[in-house]
């Protein structure tokens, strides 16, 4: 259980048509557009995305909920563990502000929510404070996130290394406090004897059943110049080269890891689901796009999840919570 855990944590902290395997990906990947339309968070659409590890003889499955309402975004993180006396679940709220430019604000930790076995309650106890703290890198521009309320563009932007890695060690030694010292003396010396190389990068737009995703490349690359075989072997963990699938609303969805690491496993069997106004809109994960028949049944087109859309729009009219404006807005878009 404690290295799920600790797996988990460093996760949370990556005119050309292109009819192309972005790697293994069967997409059409657009590569036309150098800059793109200012990039926001819609209010009104949420993500769900859910995965189901496996480690040894513990399952476990992760849960990431996002959710924009009016001026702000709330995202959950839950784990559940299914394993005998182990088993529990817990989850954390965070909560981020939606500037009036569209920028990002305030981010803070909610609150949590904990049940399950006095072993998974014990076991949990020192990793509440940590993810306590990742509430100041939820939506971290130095992670893979877009700017938002700027354009994206497909110039690589730099940033820190140094300066990202050491936060994200003293992190993970707040998961570990009977190593704290060594992780905190380990990290000095990666970046004392090391180039640490950190870029991100629009790569270009999808069309995944009707649905627009921006790919977002994101790459940490950590050279280590020293001569200590150990260093080495703790950086090779924080190399990384990754697509994330950004929603047409601006919400994180799947991350496609180009190189496989330690966390692959979990975000290759990740199935994410966008929707608007509490209707279903689309549905992305790395199998479905790895398979050409399925994204072929993505794209067609599914009268009763029109129906259903246009009944909870309409829904939505009568409650008062759309204006007509709103309604006529959102019906052309399901009907067309």
């Amino acid at each position: 259980m404690k290295k799920i855990f600790k797996i988990l944590i460093l996760s949370l902290f990556s005119c050309n048509i292109a009819l192309a395997d972005l790697y293994d990906l069967k997409i059409d990947l657009n590569t036309s557009e150098k800059t793109t339309k200012k990039i926001f968070i819609k209010k009104g659409f949420a993500s769900k995305c859910t995965a189901f590890l496996e480690d040894s003889n513990e399952n476990s499955s992760l849960s990431i909920n996002i959710y924009s309402i009016e001026d702000k975004v709330n995202m959950n993180i839950a784990v559940s563990l299914d394993d005998g006396n182990e088993s529990g679940s817990v989850s954390f709220d965070y909560e981020v502000k939606i500037n009036r430019d569209g920028s990002l604000g305030k981010k803070k930790y909610t609150g949590k929510k904990l049940t399950g076995s006095s072993t998974f309650k014990k076991e949990i106890k020192p990793y509440v404070k940590i993810f306590k703290n990742l509430g100041n890198m939820v939506f971290d521009d130095q992670g893979y996130y877009p700017n938002y309320g700027m354009p994206l563009k497909s110039v690589p932007i730099i940033i820190d290394g140094n300066k990202l890695f050491k936060k994200m060690i003293n992190l993970i030694a707040k998961s570990m406090p009977e190593q704290s010292k060594q992780l905190k003396k380990v990290g000095s010396h990666i970046i004392k004897n090391s180039d640490i190389n950190v870029t991100k990068e629009y790569i270009g737009y999808s069309e995944i059943g009707g649905e627009r995703y921006n790919l977002i490349r994101y790459k940490f690359k950590i050279d280590y110049l020293g001569n200590d075989p150990e260093y080495r072997n703790f950086t090779n963990d924080f190399n990384i080269d990754q697509v994330t699938f950004f929603h047409d609303s601006g919400l994180p969805t799947i991350t496609y890891d180009i190189i496989p690491y330690s966390d692959t496993p979990m975000h290759h069997s990740m199935v994410c689901k966008v929707y608007e106004n509490n209707s279903l809109i689309s549905e992305i994960s790395v199998p479905i796009l790895k398979d050409p028949k399925k994204i072929k049944n993505l794209n067609k087109l599914d009268p009763k999840r029109i129906v259903d859309q246009l009944k909870s729009l309409n829904d939505l009219y009568k409650s008062g919570v759309l204006t007509k404006e709103e309604f006529e807005k959102a019906k052309k878009k399901i009907l067309n």
